[in-house]
């Protein structure tokens, strides 16, 4: 017999907005962590992306803000602001607020505000200080945040519920220094809980002192659910790269496709070379600012554009279904980046494709991916590697009678 949201422990307002949302029964991960938050356990939960592991916390610590004696704060710390939107996109559902029919549950509505880098740092002040000393939402990528607390606009005291989405990005070079700073303003006692689609052994290690007594909680997709990614690499000199992906999409010119390189810098020449190359492409990193992340991502939805040239911001947090093609320019450094990137293709059940561009120098990183991410790359040759050369479609003229002898 399927569980049910009620037998949670959530609210009925909360369960009605589940269900209206189309969250018919809760998932592996939701039926883990909601009894576990609720309880006001810390958690330590790994599931993949697709598993509803966004609502299962969003959901207990919603009702645990609500039921709150005193005005209390919600922090939620995530990597990129796709992920900040994305995030405040599934507390508005669960608070009934979204979607062609609201719901019609009692559930009292609570601010989102949404800090980030690249939006208006003005208008994210007036949120803050209209909101300050009443219960709100606060969900926020480490460095604006962290800006709004070095300028004292930003109070943190009455904070306790921590949520670390992606933590395992939190915690690599890039954001550990801020999300650490940013823990020494938080209250303790406190509930945090830590979220990821992967849980390396390095990131379990710093959590164990920013945790107490976490509950672990490990939920994958079955098997059958798995999408099917075809994963290869094709063994290319540095200077070969370009010109194979010239080729690739001469061939194949609308294949919905994401070329990941490591900077910005290499993000904005390669989408430009391809650009000469009469290709709908265009770069994605963080030094855009909102508004042209966000045209960029809505052109590629909308099939005006057809690649995308991105750094490792898009691997977190880009949601399009029909991305068919996933192309690693060079072997990513950790094994979890390799799996986030090839993530963002065959998503909804769709199939998909994975290939890694590999010189002579990276085939020590590429061993590496293979064994951390447990899987055996496909070699392929280059006519394997590229897409089938469109056929020329044949002439219809029509067949040549001669006219009947007299």
């Amino acid at each position: 017999m399927s569980a049910s949201f009620k037998e949670t422990g959530l609210s009925p307002a909360l369960c009605a907005n589940a269900q209206q949302a189309g969250m018919a029964e809760p998932t592996p991960i939701q039926l883990a962590a909601i009894p576990a938050a609720l309880a006001g356990r810390d958690i330590l939960a790994t599931a993949p992306t697709g598993t509803g592991k966004t609502a299962a916390y969003v959901l207990p610590m919603l009702h645990r803000l609500l039921k709150a004696r005193k005005p209390r704060t919600l922090l939620v710390m995530v990597p990129t602001r796709e992920l900040v939107l994305q995030t405040a996109k599934v507390f508005k559902t669960c608070m009934g607020e979204t979607g062609k029919k609201q719901t019609s549950s009692k559930a009292p509505r609570l601010p989102i505000i949404c800090l980030f880098g690249g939006a208006d740092r003005d208008e994210q002040a007036i949120e803050l200080t209209h909101t300050s000393g009443y219960p709100r939402i606060l969900i926020a990528t480490p460095g604006r945040l962290l800006d709004f607390i070095g300028t004292g606009t930003c109070d943190l005291s009455d904070c306790f519920q921590l949520v670390m989405d992606e933590c395992d990005r939190l915690f690599t070079h890039e954001f550990e220094e801020e999300t650490r700073t940013i823990l020494n303003y938080l209250p303790t006692p406190r509930q945090t809980l830590a979220f990821s689609a992967t849980m390396p052994a390095a990131c379990k290690t710093m959590l164990a002192s920013i945790v107490h007594k976490p509950i672990e909680l490990s939920v994958e997709k079955p098997p059958e659910e798995r999408p099917a990614i075809r994963q290869g690499v094709l063994f290319l000199e540095d200077d070969q790269k370009i010109a194979f992906l010239k080729t690739f999409f001469g061939r194949s010119p609308k294949t919905r496709s994401i070329v990941f390189v490591r900077t910005k810098a290499e993000a904005d020449t390669l989408a430009a070379t391809l650009k000469k190359a009469r290709l709908a492409v265009a770069p994605l990193h963080g030094d855009l600012t909102q508004d042209k992340r966000t045209s960029t991502v809505a052109s590629f939805g909308a099939g005006r554009l057809f690649i995308l040239v991105a750094t490792d911001v898009a691997a977190r947090g880009l949601d399009i279904a029909s991305v068919t093609q996933v192309i690693n320019y060079d072997v990513p450094e950790q094994p979890e980046t390799y799996l986030h990137r090839i993530g963002r293709t065959g998503r909804a059940g769709k199939k998909g494709s994975a290939l890694t561009l590999c010189s002579g120098a990276e085939r020590k990183r590429l061993r590496q991916v293979e064994v951390g991410a447990q899987v055996k790359l496909r070699v392929l040759s280059m006519e394997q590697a590229l897409p089938s050369a469109t056929p020329t479609a044949p002439r219809q003229d029509k067949p040549r009678t001669r006219p009947a002898r007299a």
